[in-house]
């Protein structure tokens, strides 16, 4: 009988180990190696950027000029002799450092006070039922339709009345919430998953420790844009400071700017060192806040 020949088993087929390939490096760009189509759109963009440029280095030329010369044309845009002088008097007067003071202040009380009201207002409209939702909701929505110009008598004799005229807690506590932080919040806290909250009230956390420790490091997108938005219309409000204040003490940087602009006699150098200088803690926040601001607007459009 013929035994079987013990031969060696032919390896099993294996896959062709195919080496992976190297990433290929991008090419960079040349000059002037964009298509036709790109070159447009970039020129259409380089036209309202310019445009929005020029007042912007108009007004730092003039603040770093000796002279206080108005610039006349595009070519005086670039100083001779540049000089700080005029922000080193801006920053030795002593009312604007009171004023620069007073805004920082009362910007940064509405700002927390918006954080923390409209936080808790908008995810009580978006995730809590009771009683009237629906129409206290709109009754919001309708509010923020609403001017300032037209509550703006009411408004000045609510706070003679409660003797707050002249004080911080007139120029704070009636923007302490806003319609504007109510329906932003309401509308991203929306779109957050109701699971998170069930799971938390299972494990026995309350609706305030809900709010700060699960939704509100969810929101910080959006709330970003909430910080940037109130701060902005804090800082550059002229109007409500001008009724509820009567003291050059309690004088913020709107109301300060326009002290050095005089009818016949402006001090130009001054008045654009101080505006520059003004500006200066809008444009730290957006440096801060810049990334979250832009994933704030993007995913507040995808969600609505």
């Amino acid at each position: 009988m013929n035994q079987p020949s013990h031969q060696p088993k032919a390896p099993l087929l294996m896959k062709e180990q195919v080496a992976p390939i190297p990433p290929s490096k991008k090419r960079k760009r040349k000059a002037f190696d964009y298509k036709p189509r790109e070159l447009l759109l970039f020129i259409l963009l380089f036209i309202p950027l310019s445009v929005m440029l020029i007042p912007f280095l108009y007004m730092v030329s003039i603040s770093i000029k000796t002279d206080g010369v108005v610039l006349r044309t595009l070519a005086d845009i670039l100083p001779r002799n540049p000089s700080f002088d005029n922000y080193a008097a801006v920053l030795a007067n002593g009312n604007f450092a009171r004023y620069l003071g007073n805004s920082l202040f009362v910007s940064s009380s509405i700002v927390i006070g918006n954080v923390f009201f409209c936080t808790m207002v908008g995810y009580t409209f978006a995730k809590m039922t009771f009683p009237g939702k629906n129409l206290i909701f709109i009754l919001v929505l309708t509010s923020f339709m609403i001017p300032f110009q037209v509550t703006m008598i009411p408004v000045f004799q609510l706070m003679q009345n409660i003797g707050w005229i002249d004080t911080y807690k007139a120029l704070i506590v009636p923007t302490l919430v806003t319609p504007f932080g109510i329906f932003l919040m309401r509308q991203y806290i929306s779109g957050l998953p109701d699971e998170l909250i069930y799971a938390a009230k299972v494990d026995g956390a309350s609706e305030f420790r809900i709010v700060w420790q699960i939704i509100f490091p969810l929101a910080k997108p959006i709330v970003a844009v909430l910080v940037i938005m109130t701060f902005l219309n804090s800082w550059n409000d002229f109007l409500s400071p001008l009724i509820l204040t009567t003291s050059p003490e309690m004088r913020t940087i709107p109301l300060g700017l326009a002290e050095f602009s005089f009818l016949n006699n402006t001090n130009w150098g001054h008045l654009m060192a101080a505006s520059v200088v003004s500006l200066l803690p809008v444009f730290i926040i957006f440096v801060f806040f810049q990334k979250q601001i832009i994933s704030g607007l993007v995913s507040g459009a995808i969600k609505t």
